[in-house]
């Protein structure tokens, strides 16, 4: 078995994690012209270096970042009541900025949005308090010349496993139904708040806007969003802004979001642990890897069939077998190089990190699924050729070549392997891909070979 380390710390296990400031205003400095949009890039070119963007996405250009230049594209740009300005980091952290513009209900709408990925860029050991300071910052010079109506600032997984239902809709006034690390509450909420109830919740920071909105924090950094201190703190404040909740419910249901964030050791069968683990990747902490990783920990193909002793296989039936074996190598091989490149760029590089990942396109995207019969019997011969190769390339295997391709073999050491009888099998159906991969016959040939040798 494959296990990972069950000292894997958070920001392993949430890969996929990041930190999204959102800041929500009535007013869209977009219409009033560039002007009114510069001390909004002010606001952002004074981020620190390491947080700084300087990349320009407008209107489907990517251009080097100055003011001078979103000026001018600025006005070139036709006028639209949905305006999006993103400017990017091209170094590590990955950094988005969104400066956005829309109506809602027939009301002005602007945002200026924060991602940075990933999360653990805001709990670098020595960095943390600086870094939260730089972004209360950010929010106290945004809201110095934007009047803002909501905003918050967090883990983006967090908010993505949050219980309030408008999560997906954070542009507008609403009802309480989170509290996070950093919190901004405009007049409207306020007022339905009860400024003099808002300004006594219990909060590491506390902190009047200009134009009546409020800033808060529950701890001093976003850090720690999902241990015990933090969730209590979010838990007290709640319950003051919102009386008629209890602190040991919404404790409990904070405490069971946090268990998200646990690591759990991954125990995958070895011959597809590589497939399973970019599975639980890419669904990530908000899409359940913890409960996707138990399920996977239980999870064993079924034992490889597709091969025969080599003593019985059959001989080559073909007028011509170099003639063959070059159709399997250069045409059927390359006609999978073509049609996967794009998505499944190991295909191009010839190591063994092909196989699993693209056994994990071809099974994450239900190619064995959607096929049509013609679709089917073009990618059977390619699938099986690119495996065959490898058997052939990598284990020193001697290719059998017969008229039909199920019948095709690769002999290495006392077996025949049928990679194209195993292409057939892998594209059959939805869970086909994984059941019958390429990486579990490859792995059983790699070990049998090496036992062989010795």
């Amino acid at each position: 078995m494959v296990s990972n380390s069950t000292s894997m710390s958070p920001d392993e296990w949430n890969k996929s994690g990041s930190f999204t400031l959102d800041l929500f205003s009535p007013v869209r400095p977009h219409d009033q012209g560039f002007e009114a949009l510069e001390p909004l890039l002010a606001a952002v070119e004074a981020l620190s270096a390491d947080l700084r963007p300087d990349r320009l996405y407008h209107n489907g250009r990517k251009l080097k970042y100055s003011r001078q230049k979103l000026r001018e594209r600025f006005r070139e740009a036709p006028s639209d009541p949905y305006t999006t300005i993103r400017l990017v980091r091209s170094q590590p952290p990955e950094v988005i900025v969104t400066l956005g513009g829309w109506e809602h209900d027939s009301r002005p709408i602007s945002s200026v949005e924060v991602l940075i990925s990933p999360f653990s860029f805001v709990r670098e050991p020595g960095q943390a308090e600086r870094r939260a300071e730089q972004l209360v910052s950010f929010v106290r010079a945004v809201a110095s010349h934007l009047p803002l109506a909501y905003g918050l600032a967090h883990s983006f997984t967090d908010v993505c496993l949050s219980t309030d239902p408008q999560t997906k809709d954070l542009s507008t006034p609403r009802p309480i139904y989170e509290v996070f690390w950093l919190n901004v509450y405009g007049p409207a909420m306020v007022q339905a708040v009860g400024r003099e109830r808002l300004l006594s919740t219990p909060a590491f920071l506390m902190e009047e806007l200009p134009g009546g909105a409020v800033l808060w924090l529950t701890r001093p950094t976003p850090a720690d969003f999902e241990s015990e201190e933090a969730r209590l703190a979010q838990a007290r404040a709640l319950i003051h802004l919102r009386p008629e909740l209890s602190l040991d419910s919404v404790l409990a249901t904070l405490r069971q979001r946090s268990l998200e964030f646990s690591p759990v050791p991954m125990e995958f069968d070895p011959d597809v642990a590589d497939i399973l683990r970019m599975e639980a990747d890419f669904h990530g902490v908000a899409g359940g890897k913890r409960s996707l990783v138990e399920r996977f920990n239980r999870y064993h193909p079924p034992p490889v069939s597709e091969w025969l002793p080599a003593s019985q296989a059959p001989a080559p039936d073909v007028g011509n077998v170099k003639a063959a074996i070059d159709t399997y190598e250069g045409l059927y091989a390359e006609q999978l190089v073509a049609l996967f490149h794009t998505e499944v760029p190991h295909v191009m590089e010839g190591t063994l990190e092909a196989l699993p990942h693209l056994d994990w396109h071809l099974w994450h995207m239900g190619w064995g699924r959607r096929l049509s019969h013609e679709q089917r019997e073009t990618l059977v011969p390619a699938l099986g050729a690119f495996l065959g190769s490898y058997l052939v390339e990598v284990l020193g295997g001697r290719w059998l070549p017969r008229k039909k391709l199920e019948e095709a073999a690769v002999i290495i050491g006392d077996r025949a392997w049928l990679p194209f009888l195993r292409a057939r099998h892998a594209l059959q159906n939805q869970e086909a891909p994984l059941d019958f991969s390429c990486s579990q016959l490859f792995r059983l040939a790699q070990r049998l070979a090496r036992a062989h040798s010795h």
